[in-house]
């Protein structure tokens, strides 16, 4: 059992009994009483005009008496308008609130527990399943649907609070004679626990909760807007929206363009500063300048391909050295399975976002064909910066051979896919392909209480567990792939941990097909070539998600939720890939040159 509480104001009990189509009818009655007075104001003022023109000081008298009288009929309507508009804007937050209590009894009710009228959270008896990764599975389930309902009646608490509390304010500043919403006061304050800056004084916006009370509380705070809130939300305030996990997707992508334009206009006029100071000395400066230009415009590209892809801006951070973003083919918001790839040593926007696209958009494809009539999206999450080359020699904490950037950032990792579960309105199959260093990261992430369903991990050097039971990971869950020739798998594991591949609970995957299956191979006899079928084949750490291959045909499986299509390494692939004296000269051992 756990409880919501959030110290006095509205309790959820209240928030029950709450009725905004009441309030929305009194705003409807007051809007004609309003109305009323405004035609009786007409009305006087045509019985003067009509009536016998007389002088004198009693005509002085009678005409100041009208005057007087139509203005205060004009003014007592602008009050009851006043009190409409605050009753209405009341109803319409109010019913947020509601609908937030809504959800959070509807997602306890998906997992078999309850909320009770005064918001307490009530699940159910769990039987033992007699599977330590079972129990940890339920227990991040459950972990996660106590966070979701406690976020979601905070808000609607506070939602609710607020609202009574401006509603009160408004009605007295309307019975005192206030003729506008602005002399009636602000009727939106920063949440409780939300931090301020001093240039949000007099903005009448709720101001989201701290990055620290998590994704749902974003997702909640976002849900406690009202319509009117949220465009403006988006016209004065993208950055709030933008880069917030919990957040829709097509809010997210509108604040981000915003956000686009303007780290566009700040890199545009860095790298022409630094080009006009162009000396030896600020040789770095102009290359991380152009670095962050053509990124940028790398992610302009992408959105602006015409394919029948569509396209969401997820991220844009351009406040570090290399500039970090995140796009969506697909719907992530509504289709059925989504996808969120993360990549490894090197990965940079302006490199990467491109190619990364065309792969995606073809592997979606494929995805969908085998879905079964169900819809995909594939994220490309380029939210850290990953480490680069020229790191290796030059930094110990960015260097790819030290976890550190992996440990740090998969929070963020794993707090983009609880986001975008979050989100939605319903759950999604959710699985993530790890690339390299990326794998790492995504072990990391797997350590934590988050909404991943599924992982493919190809070409990871190591893995921060030994046991899939240590994660918050389903039985199965976790898939690994490793290329012949791949050195980064074969002996990466020696700085990152335990390998991948005798993780427990781990799932070896197939890379590597033969001509003729069931035939075994001879390396002593004959070279790799005459027995393997390459297309089908991965070689080295950057071969994949080349299209045909079995290790793209097993990421695509896993993405669909069809893992008996999955094609397991078996007895021949572990003899042909291990054993003989030709390993070391055959050419398909060696990776093929893709950046």
């Amino acid at each position: 059992m756990s409880t919501t509480a959030v110290g006095p104001g509205l309790s959820v009990r209240d928030i029950r009994a709450s009725r905004p189509q009441l309030l929305l009818e009194v705003s409807r009655r007051l809007e004609q009483r309003r109305c009323r007075l405004v035609v009786l104001a007409e009305l006087v003022l045509w019985r003067r005009s009509a009536a016998p023109r007389w002088t004198g000081a009693g005509s002085g008298a009678a005409a100041d008496r009208y005057g007087t009288v139509v203005a205060g009929l004009g003014q007592l309507a602008s009050s009851i308008a006043v009190a409409a508009n605050a009753v209405a804007h009341a109803a319409q937050r109010l019913q947020s609130a509601l609908e937030l209590v809504g959800r959070a009894d509807h997602r306890a009710s998906d997992e078999g527990a309850w909320v009770d009228a005064d918001g307490r959270l009530f699940l159910p008896v769990r039987s033992s399943l007699g599977d330590p990764v079972g129990e940890s599975h339920r227990a991040r389930l459950d972990d996660l649907l106590k966070a979701e309902v406690h976020a979601c009646l905070q808000q609607a608490r506070r939602a609710a609070t607020r609202t009574d509390e401006d509603l009160h304010r408004a009605l007295l500043a309307a019975a005192r004679g206030a003729t506008s919403l602005a002399a009636a006061g602000s009727t939106a304050r920063p949440a409780a626990e939300s931090t301020t800056d001093s240039d949000l004084e007099g903005s009448d916006l709720t101001v989201p909760p701290q990055a620290s009370a998590g994704v749902f509380a974003s997702a909640a705070w976002w849900r406690s807007l009202t319509d009117e809130e949220r465009h403006q939300a988006l016209r004065e305030r993208p950055e709030w929206v933008g880069p917030r996990d919990g957040v829709p997707a097509a809010a997210r992508h509108e604040a981000n363009l915003v956000l686009l334009d303007r780290a566009e206009r700040t890199a545009t006029a860095r790298a022409r500063e630094a080009q006009r100071q162009a000396s030896p000395w600020n040789a770095a400066e102009r290359t991380r300048a152009q670095e962050q230009l053509d990124g940028i415009r790398a992610v302009r590209d992408v959105l602006a391909r015409r394919d029948g892809a569509p396209r969401k801006l997820l991220l844009l951070d351009a406040r570090e050295p290399d500039l970090k973003a995140v796009v969506a083919v697909g719907d992530v918001d509504r289709a059925e399975h989504v996808v969120t790839f993360v990549g490894g040593l090197s990965t940079m926007v302006g490199a990467d976002l491109g190619r990364y696209d065309d792969t995606f958009v073809r592997m979606r494809s494929e995805t969908r064909a085998i879905a079964e009539g169900e819809d995909v999206a594939v994220v490309t999450w380029i939210g850290y910066d990953a480490p680069q080359v020229h790191e290796i020699t030059s930094s110990i904490d960015r260097n790819v051979l030290n976890g550190k950037l992996a440990r740090e950032n998969a929070g963020a990792l794993a707090d983009f896919v609880t986001g975008l579960e979050a989100a939605r309105d319903g759950p999604a199959h959710q699985t993530v392909w790890a690339h390299s260093y990326g794998a790492t990261l995504a072990g990391f992430a797997s350590l934590r209480t988050s909404s991943i369903d599924d992982v493919v991990v190809f070409g990871a050097p190591g893995l921060p567990f030994t046991d899939i039971a240590q994660t918050a990971l389903k039985p199965g869950a976790l898939n690994v792939l490793g290329a012949v020739g791949d050195d980064v798998f074969s002996y990466g594991w020696m700085v990152h941990g335990t390998r991948p591949s005798e993780v427990d609970g781990s799932l070896r995957l197939s890379t590597f097909a033969l001509k003729d299956p069931g035939s075994g191979c001879n390396h002593w006899m004959r070279p790799r070539a005459a027995f393997v079928d390459a297309g089908r084949t991965s070689t080295g750490h950057s071969d994949y998600l080349r299209a045909g291959t079995d290790s793209a045909h097993n990421l695509v499986a896993v993405a669909a939720g069809r893992p008996e299509l999955r094609i397991v390494q078996g007895a021949d692939e572990r003899a042909c890939t291990t054993t003989g004296p030709s390993l070391g000269s055959d050419p398909l051992r060696w990776p093929r040159l893709v950046p």
